[in-house]
């Protein structure tokens, strides 16, 4: 089946360029002293109730004016710019565990956890494991390699900086809708290939079974001009490889077009995170990437960056023609199951 293109540029606060942000600092927000008293306090309650992390609920974690100001964070990443990188926690006097459930119980406020792999791991840890960037198997955060613009398989995105690495690692964020708005002025006719869309790897299976997406996977899908965006470069490439179908000249010329939009300076972002900064997205209109990092011998110079992958409490609009594959859900008591199809 064909899917309905939309042709219409959007105007919402999604589609930003980078002077939109460097010209505000309204998507940078930083906590009070007084709002990491609570946080402290909500740690320590939480710690004297003894329920296992991943099933508390709000209750468990519990904040009080602080509350109101993480839902209009909340609102900002899925209605505003989808875009805040919230600083000024300091976890100098946290264990790791600690700030973990500190950064899980700030998430119980902005949506609900997603598993992020067929383990059903609900909060990840982004470092240098040792293996080959590229290898068909292996999942880019995994490595230290530079990560190409790409979206995750949430509504809302967090990545929390643990700690730093001794260089590199500098994180880059891009208007996916801004990247729409250029593609429909500029060359409309890829976006029928975009929202007919590619297969993709699955990196799980890949050496083993079919290891490919069972349908092809949109790039672009709208709901009455609502867009969203899914785009894995890499797993489209190595899909193709798996399937033995090469893409098409045109599909390449429209994939490089894209990959070349993601690079350029006057629509991206791009900053350096310190430990306790927390970056929120909106998975769906936005892109994100990484540099390569070098760590070094200590620990406090190994890089290590916590993930979450949120729902929204208010569900996105999208087309059945979107479809999903390969999402992993939190159901009740903390039990992950797969959606894969």
């Amino acid at each position: 089946m064909q899917a309905t293109v939309w042709t219409q540029p959007v105007a919402t606060p999604q589609a930003w360029r980078r002077a939109d942000l460097i010209d505000s600092e309204s998507w940078q927000w930083w906590l009070s002293g007084a709002e990491q008293d609570e946080i402290a306090a909500a740690l320590r309650h939480a710690q004297a109730g003894g329920v296992p992390m991943l099933h508390w609920q709000q209750r468990d974690f519990p904040l009080g004016a602080l509350r109101e100001r993480l839902a209009a964070l909340a609102a900002e990443v899925r209605d505003g710019m989808g875009i805040v990188l919230l600083r000024g926690l300091d976890i100098a006097g946290f264990s790791d565990e600690e700030v973990c459930m500190i950064y899980w119980g700030i998430g119980l406020y902005l949506g609900e956890p997603l598993g992020q792999n067929p383990k059903g791991d609900l909060l990840g840890h982004v470092f240098d494991q040792g293996r080959e960037y590229g290898r068909i198997d292996v999942r880019g955060y995994e490595t230290s390699a530079y990560l190409p613009f790409h979206t995750d398989r949430a509504d809302l995105l967090g990545l929390m900086c643990l700690r730093q690495g001794l260089s590199g690692g500098r994180s880059s964020y891009v208007s996916a809708l801004s990247i729409y708005n250029i593609i429909l002025a500029e060359h409309p006719e890829y976006l029928g290939l975009l929202y007919n869309g590619f297969y993709y790897i699955r990196r799980e299976e890949a050496l083993t079974g079919k290891g490919v997406s069972a349908l092809p996977l949109p790039v672009f899908g709208h709901e009455n001009g609502v867009i969203r965006c899914r785009y894995i470069r890499n797993q489209i490439n190595a899909g193709a490889e798996k399937r033995g179908v090469p893409l098409t000249p045109l599909e390449r010329e429209a994939l490089d077009f894209f990959d070349a939009l993601t690079q350029r300076e006057d629509l991206r972002v791009d900053f350096t995170m310190a430990p306790g900064d927390i970056a929120f997205c909106n998975n769906l209109t936005m892109l994100h990437s990484r540099t390569g990092f070098v760590n070094g011998p200590e620990r406090h110079q190994q890089r290590h960056m916590l993930r979450l992958w949120l729902r929204f409490h208010q569900p996105w609009p999208i087309s059945s023609l979107f479809g999903e594959d390969g999402n992993y859900v939190l159901h009740e008591r903390g039990a992950v199951v797969s959606t894969q199809t």
